[in-house]
């Protein structure tokens, strides 16, 4: 009895010390997310290729494993930012008027190679079990994925009420993820996909689905968007919804790499990854509507 409540009060501390960390990170990260968005265009395009930099390193780490692999950090890192900084790139040269263009064919490229790359996901996903290389090519492909999402930032900041829009769809999404969390936490008990993760509850999901669509109304008044109430609707439970298809698709991404979390730099989070499991496909949502 006594070494059942030990374990009963270790998990306890566990998850309390996972909450605080998670107050923390939310406290020092939000401030730092208003300011990149109320900045605009080139702040955004900074911290998009920084972002797609650390995601090339998440990747490489869950694809190859050990740092003596044949792929160094610098060139995975490098991927990224190369990748993003041709986004920025030509949405530099419709910022100036040099080529309009060139821009907006650049954002319809990448939103047809995260299509590609999807169904491509979705194919090799059948192989996963029973080969390597299989694997490996999953975890690759998941990593370009959110590259070529956060590649969307500048085009998104740069269209008409573009920042309104990315900031509402960050904020409903994180709204959403919260929701899921404490209800999850509190009330959850039937599994929801219990083989990919184990904590994802039904309660958790319709109470991530109930706090997205209080965020979509009330950041709709807040940022004066000009949509039906319907659309507000729609739009708030479709972010809530991709996010944890993300969120499962992640972790299942995890589970073939046979890791816990992405990385370790946000404190109760993990890595950038683990973070933008629900937002990739939030901004790639908002491309379109914008």
């Amino acid at each position: 009895m006594s070494q059942e409540n030990n374990s009963l009060n270790s998990e306890y501390r566990t998850k309390s010390s996972e909450l605080k960390l998670r107050l923390i990170s939310a406290a020092v990260g939000l401030p730092l997310l208003g300011l990149t968005l109320y900045f605009g265009f080139w702040t955004v395009s900074i911290a998009s290729i920084t972002i797609a930099a650390l995601v090339g390193l998440e990747t490489r780490r869950m694809a190859f494993g050990k740092p003596e692999s044949s792929v160094p950090p610098a060139i995975a890192a490098l991927i990224g930012v190369v990748i993003s900084g041709l986004g920025v790139f030509a949405v530099v040269l419709g910022e100036l008027k040099i080529d309009f263009a060139s821009a907006d064919l650049a954002d319809q490229i990448v939103v047809f190679v995260i299509v590609v790359l999807t169904a491509e996901f979705i194919i090799t996903s059948r192989f996963a079990r029973y080969q390597s290389l299989a694997r490996k090519k999953l975890i690759i492909s998941y990593g370009v994925i959110v590259v070529m999402a956060v590649t969307l930032l500048p085009f998104i900041v740069s269209s008409e009420n573009g920042r309104e829009l990315l900031t509402y769809g960050i904020l409903v999404a994180f709204a959403a993820d919260s929701g899921a969390y404490f209800v999850g936490r509190s009330v959850g008990k039937r599994k929801m996909a219990p083989n990919l993760s184990p904590g994802k509850t039904w309660e958790g999901f319709a109470g991530g689905l109930a706090a997205a669509l209080f965020a979509s109304m009330l950041l709709s008044n807040l940022l004066s968007l000009e949509y039906s109430i319907a659309k507000i609707v729609v739009m708030g439970l479709a972010i809530a919804t991709l996010g944890i298809i993300g969120d499962l698709c992640e972790s299942w991404i995890k589970r073939l790499s046979d890791v816990k979390d992405s990385g370790g730099i946000i404190p109760g989070h993990g890595g950038i990854l683990d973070r933008l499991d629900a937002l990739a496909p939030a901004f790639v949502f908002i491309y379109f509507i914008v």
